[in-house]
């Protein structure tokens, strides 16, 4: 069975976790600011510049599609492999083939090639979902049970600043893209940027987070396999119908779907803010600052969250968190379009989000039987990817519906929140404690 009670097999790495944690953090900061630089570097391009138009309307739905697809089909190896070998292995390679593909990304920029930077950011996603299980199946081996839910503050904290960085970054490196073009229509952009030097900034940039990644990373301790005899499968969706097998009727599999809804709706605000350049006639730079504003509050909400938390699983929290998501989604899709308004709301979409978001994190690592950790959070990745993929076809699909009102996205987000409530009053409080 994958349910089951949690128990720590290596124990001579909770002495080192202090340092384990750290590389693990500073390692997924690389990795989630450099995933996030490409992918708003390429969204804000096929929305308002030198790529426009180049994939219609709702465009950078499907760049958002493009990097959910990976952890669709791909999962299904990557949670045995990380049950087979050593997550600390896995993770030190993943990092290191962060490299080469963020090099081909600077390629693209360099040659003005839309498709050849699309493919890198689709294989630095591939990489990602590789990554992804090790990197939160091995935090139960680095600290204390008492400490999971602290510790998925603090991570989901670094990777809301990593995403908030990089978004940043991002918005910078287009600014200055446009800047050093210095021609006005979308047209001479195109052929200006061609012979301009800022075309290499984005691929220095991608190149230097990867290196400090894998610096950050062989820091690890080590960490034995904790299930060597498993079998890689053949077919990657075998893999998601035995563990689906085994979390059906479980309060897992209750904390999955709640979980992928989180991310549903994480990926439509985010579509969404990413056309507000356009529709409030403001520049690249403040568009960012809206996408940040929701990354820092859903990371101290986060790392509220894992406080209150006090060593335990507070459900509670999620669904206080959850209502107020549901309020500030109404209120959102309601008020008037106004950039300060927005701002508001999204700040406190993110604060309640986060709060949603960190019992039910630390449940999946904590209810699984070591040895099913890494299949079971592959599989529950792969839930909340095709969740997002949806999410992210629906959009670009439905988009033109909404006109000039765009905002009324929110209200839908709203309806959906209010699913994501029932399904979490469904968790028992004690599912934990039944397992002993």
């Amino acid at each position: 069975m994958v349910f089951g009670v949690n128990r720590n097999p290596n124990t001579d790495v909770v002495g080192s976790g202090t340092k384990g944690l750290t590389a693990l953090l500073v390692a997924q900061f690389m990795g989630a600011a450099n995933d996030n630089i490409l992918k708003t570097l390429l969204s804000l391009f096929v929305v308002q510049g030198i790529w426009e138009g180049k994939l219609g309307e709702g465009g950078q739905g499907y760049i958002a599609l493009c990097l959910f697809v990976p952890f669709i089909l791909f999962s299904g190896w990557a949670g045995p492999l990380a049950d087979r070998f050593s997550k600390r292995t896995i993770a030190i390679q993943m990092k290191w083939l962060e490299l080469p593909l963020a090099t081909t990304a600077a390629c693209g920029f360099i040659f003005d090639n839309f498709w050849l930077t699309a493919v890198a950011m689709i294989l630095l996603a591939t990489q990602s979902t590789f990554f992804s299980p090790a990197k939160y199946g091995m935090i139960p081996e680095l600290v204390p049970k008492p400490l999971v839910s602290r510790t998925n503050g603090w991570l989901n904290m670094t990777t809301n600043v990593a995403v908030i960085t990089g978004m940043l970054v991002a918005g910078i490196i287009s600014t200055k893209m446009q800047q050093g073009a210095d021609l006005n229509s979308t047209e001479e952009i195109k052929t200006g940027l061609l012979s301009n030097s800022s075309l290499f900034i984005p691929g220095m940039v991608l190149i230097g987070v990867a290196f400090v990644g894998i610096v950050a990373i062989v820091w690890l301790p080590k960490l034995k396999p904790l299930d060597p005899t498993t079998t890689i499968p053949i077919n990657p969706f075998s893999s998601y119908v035995a563990t689906l097998k085994e979390m059906w009727g479980t309060p897992l599999f209750t904390c999955a779907i709640a979980w992928a809804l989180f991310y549903l709706l994480a990926t439509v605000a985010i579509l969404f803010i990413m056309e507000l350049g356009k529709i409030l006639t403001v520049s690249y730079m403040q568009v960012t600052y809206l996408l940040a504003s929701i990354g820092i509050a859903v990371g101290v909400g986060s790392l509220c969250a894992g406080f209150l938390s006090k060593g335990r699983i507070r459900l509670e929290l999620s669904e206080i968190g959850v209502i107020a998501m549901i309020i500030v989604l109404a209120i959102a899709g309601l008020a008037p379009l106004s950039y300060w308004v927005m701002l508001s709301c999204l700040v406190g979409l993110g604060l309640s989000a986060g709060f949603y978001a960190i019992p039910l994190q630390s449940l999946m690592q904590l209810l699984p039987r070591d040895a099913h950790r890494g299949r079971v959070l592959a599989t529950s990745n792969a839930i909340s990817f095709l969740f997002m993929a949806i999410g992210s076809l629906t959009y670009s699909l439905c988009r033109p519906l909404f006109g000039s009102s765009p905002q009324y996205v929110f209200i839908a987000c709203s309806v959906i929140a209010i699913g994501a409530w029932m399904i979490c009053r469904r968790i028992p409080n004690d599912c934990l404690e039944s397992q002993k």
